[in-house]
């Protein structure tokens, strides 16, 4: 995801607009193998729902084709942030309770929000409109299966990008700033991740992890701690792309993707199986 680099000096903020090429988070095939996996974990979930592997994994791709139609509804383009969060430029400060509270923070902090990014927010949000449609799934409203599943798509794809490192740290297209590791600072690096190295994983490897069958307790701390540790393989990541490049072996770049898309598809597991839980009570 297109978006410009922060770097905190000496106490002020200083935004550098970097000109980066587009690139598709996971690409189609990550987030359907995010939203298949996720499925195959739901046991929870009603059978309707369970039964539309091909139609979710189809939705997970939805928010990255809304790019598609910015030409003819350019206010789309403001979207476009709720794909990522720089977590290493916002900090070690908890973050706010909901979007509005965070763009105000934000403000006071001389952060310009829509640069951080608002991942954290936009999934917690769909989220909720996940629990409404399945609320209406119950009382057979009309529509409320289609809306359940519109909204799943889209709480699976933002859960995927929760899960790719390099949508939780500045350094999303290329290594920015001090460079003593020598890393790149190719902006290829971010499709080279999510969709080549993808290119080469069969789906059928990845898995949800043993816990993605229970409910979460608490929604916004589960989404912040997944970003979180996301952000915790960034120099892993980096340093995967140096082997592959240095030593021409993909292995552990490899084994990092199938380990975060797992990652991503446990938590969505979790959300849509919580969300179908909450919407019954």
């Amino acid at each position: 995801m297109t978006h410009s680099a922060v770097r905190i000096m000496a106490g002020a903020v200083i935004l550098f607009v970097l000109p980066v090429p587009p690139a598709w988070p996971w690409g189609a095939a990550g987030h359907a193998i995010v939203a298949r996996a996720a499925l195959a974990s739901s046991e929870g979930l009603p059978p309707w729902f369970r039964d539309a592997g091909p139609a979710l994994a189809e939705l997970s791709n939805v928010p990255d084709r809304w790019r598609e139609a910015e030409v003819a509804a350019p206010a789309l383009a403001a979207r476009r942030p709720d794909h990522f969060f720089d977590l290493d430029v916002w900090g070690d400060e908890r973050l706010p309770p909901d979007r509005w509270s965070y763009v105000a923070r934000a403000a006071e902090r001389r952060l310009a929000p829509e640069v951080v990014g608002f991942l954290p927010f936009a999934l917690r949000e769909e989220y909720g409109v996940l629990v409404s449609a399945f609320a209406d799934a119950r009382a057979r409203r009309p529509g409320g299966r289609e809306a359940a599943f519109a909204a799943a798509g889209v709480v699976a794809h933002l859960a995927g990008d929760a899960a790719v490192p390099l949508h939780a740290s500045r350094h999303h297209h290329g290594w920015v700033g001090p460079d003593p590791r020598g890393f790149t600072r190719d902006p290829a690096v971010h499709a080279w991740f999510e969709t080549e190295l993808v290119s080469g994983i069969d789906a059928q490897d990845i898995r949800a992890g043993a816990d993605a069958g229970r409910t979460l307790r608490d929604v916004p701390h589960a989404v912040d701690a997944l970003v979180a540790d996301s952000l915790a393989h960034v120099v892993a990541l980096y340093e995967a792309e140096r082997t592959s490049r240095i030593d021409h072996d993909d292995g552990p770049a490899r084994t990092l993707v199938r380990e975060r898309l797992g990652a991503g598809a446990t938590l969505l597991a979790r959300l849509w199986t919580t969300a179908w839980v909450v919407s019954g009570r």
